[in-house]
């Protein structure tokens, strides 16, 4: 049973109250410290300290001095006055009374303390989302300026291109003036030769000539017009390697349709921003979790795995992903829960997908081992199995959970 302490000293002035409990010689470390605005609770075994005080004080502004072998409190009133004493009344400082007490204030502290951690928890989440849209920013503007400088290389191959045109042209006209200044000089019968030759490779067509018998130049007609005409376009069917009678024609063409809804990329809600394509592109995120998870960035990898499957929750990839970061962290009730859900959306099964469905199999039967469910780890590799007989990795792991399984 703890002692109750009653040596204990206080002051008070119109404004705060001083009170100073000895520590007996143990150690400061020990001192268990509740305080609310009417109570004040220090436990150090085997010493037990506690009042209900005459008024309220403003706990948020109190402070508390554990050290040099006394702990000393410091608080403020919350209306200003001398109390004249330091507990409430004796009817107050009863045993039920404290002890009623006593839970509100563990109530009170309990409720404080999980509101503290849910704000954390969501200034957490918000910094991650900050941290990732800030990476997929900077991203962004590194692409911006390889782009700007892959342009940059193909204007200056352009006006390269075109300079070397100039010189080129200029190179020809100057050998042309050089070839029609040697024909002049050749004289007048190899310029009218010329002459006949250039007329003779016209192509315009000569009549026989006017009523004067003078020849005049007469136009080809123009060619009719082509015959229009029908271009048929054949599509090469896809063809699933099954036989006839275990054909899985309909489920595979389901599975295929709602893999092509899945990806669509979600349009931007009403009232908001679209921003960047980017982070409204469950595809661009996926593949940025991806490496994040080999970056062994495994927080950042389920932000963005998780942002990811906010915009677009039909994509069982993601919620696959996920489950590996959650098994990477040995947080196995999640994985388990990310798993199901993946195992959900690979319907219906098809041997497309079969290879996902045994990952995923795998993938929880990891988490119900580690976890030290090895009845549900066995169950899930043998399925695992099933859809993949040839894996012998899978076979392997498969025969160790069985003999780690005891026997019934």
């Amino acid at each position: 049973m703890p002692i109750t302490v009653r040596d204990y000293t206080w002051r008070e002035t119109e404004a705060e109250v001083v009170l100073v409990l000895p520590l007996k010689g143990v150690s400061p470390s020990k001192a268990d410290i509740l305080t609310t605005e009417r109570y004040i609770k220090v436990h150090y075994p085997p010493y037990l300290f506690e009042v209900y005080l005459a008024a309220e004080v403003v706990e948020e502004q109190c402070t508390v001095k554990v050290g040099d072998g006394a702990v000393e409190f410091r608080l403020l009133k919350k209306e200003t006055g001398l109390w004249g004493t330091l507990a409430a009344s004796d009817v107050d400082q009863d045993k039920q009374t404290l002890a009623e007490k006593r839970a509100e204030a563990v109530e009170v502290v309990g409720k404080a303390a999980v509101g503290r951690a849910e704000a954390r928890a969501a200034k957490k989440r918000e910094e991650d989302r900050y941290a990732v849209r800030e990476q997929m920013r900077l991203e962004q503007e590194a692409r911006g300026r390889i782009e700007g400088q892959k342009q940059e290389e193909r204007d200056r191959a352009d006006r390269e291109l075109a300079r070397w045109k100039e010189e080129k042209k200029a190179q020809r006209e100057k050998e042309k003036a050089e070839v029609a200044k040697i024909a002049k000089e050749k004289g007048k019968s190899q310029n009218r030769l010329k002459k006949t030759a250039k007329v003779s490779s016209s192509t315009a067509i000569w009549d026989k000539g006017d009523e004067n018998g003078v020849s005049t130049p007469e136009k080809k007609a123009p060619p009719p017009p082509r015959e229009g005409g029908n271009i048929v376009v054949q599509f090469t069917p896809r063809v699933f390697p099954t036989a006839a009678r275990e054909s899985k024609l309909v489920e595979e063409q389901e599975w295929l349709a709602k893999q092509a809804a899945a990806r669509r990329i979600t349009q931007p809600r009403s009232g908001e921003d679209e921003g960047d394509i980017n982070e409204r592109n469950p595809e661009f995120l996926k593949d940025r979790g991806v490496q994040f998870f080999r970056a062994k960035n495994y927080e950042a990898a389920v932000n963005v795995f998780s942002e990811a499957i906010s915009l677009n929750p039909a994509l069982p990839q993601l919620f696959s992903n996920r489950a590996a970061c959650h098994l990477a962290t040995d947080d196995f009730e999640h994985c388990v829960s990310d798993c199901c859900r993946a195992l959900e959306l690979y319907y219906p099964v098809v041997p497309s997908n079969q290879q996902s469905r045994a990952k995923v199999f795998a993938r929880r039967g990891s988490a119900y081992a580690k976890s030290g469910e090895l009845d549900l780890a066995v169950q899930d590799y043998e399925e695992a199995v099933r859809l993949v007989p040839g894996d012998e990795r899978l076979q392997q792991d498969l025969q160790r959970l069985k003999e780690a399984t005891p026997k019934s």
